[in-house]
């Protein structure tokens, strides 16, 4: 468990550099793009499509790195009604049904790449690239899934606590 959680300390590095790189050139593509549009009125339809494309890798890759510590939206209902046991059943399952959905997407993609032979309209980039992304994020969301719940089984996470800013009183999340 030490090697898998070393491997990951720094696969959220990666992904991190990555991530604020992606955000970094969709910012610089959306302003040269409204820029060009305001002075020489012409957009740069380039920038749309690779802003859409990188879009999907960021979406995919903040989704990892959320899962990771338990950040992705859940429904508490049925664990808020169980005891510690029954929770981490139920954290087992759902990382269970969370990695299927994660190796599925990622072999999605894989066919998806495979097939696809066509290009983008405007640079003419292979579209598999495009899918790339969403196998990398399956990837991803697969490891980060594992990660989550051998931290959780392990006992590395406490009931998580979230403070009232009100009134300084900590609620239960």
């Amino acid at each position: 468990m030490k090697t898998y959680k070393r491997i990951m300390k720094y696969v959220v590095i990666v992904e991190n550099v990555v991530l604020a790189v992606s955000l970094l050139l969709v910012l610089v593509l959306t302003f040269g793009n409204v820029v060009a549009r305001r002075v020489f009125q012409h957009s740069l339809g380039f920038t749309e499509e690779i802003t859409v494309a990188v879009f999907v890798l960021i979406s995919m890759l903040a989704a990892g790195v959320a899962a990771r510590d338990g950040g992705l939206v859940n429904l508490s209902l049925v664990p808020d009604r169980v005891g510690p046991k029954g929770k981490k059943v139920l954290n087992l399952i759902s990382t269970i049904v969370c990695v299927v959905y994660s190796v599925v997407l990622t072999v999605e993609g894989i066919g998806r790449m495979l097939v696809d032979q066509t290009e983008s309209p405007i640079l003419h980039i292979p579209k598999s690239w495009f899918w790339l992304f969403i196998v990398v994020g399956g990837i991803s969301l697969t490891l980060h899934f594992i990660e989550n719940c051998i931290d959780y089984q392990s006992g590395a996470f406490d009931e998580p606590e979230l403070e009232d800013k009100a009134d300084g009183k900590e609620a239960k999340a």
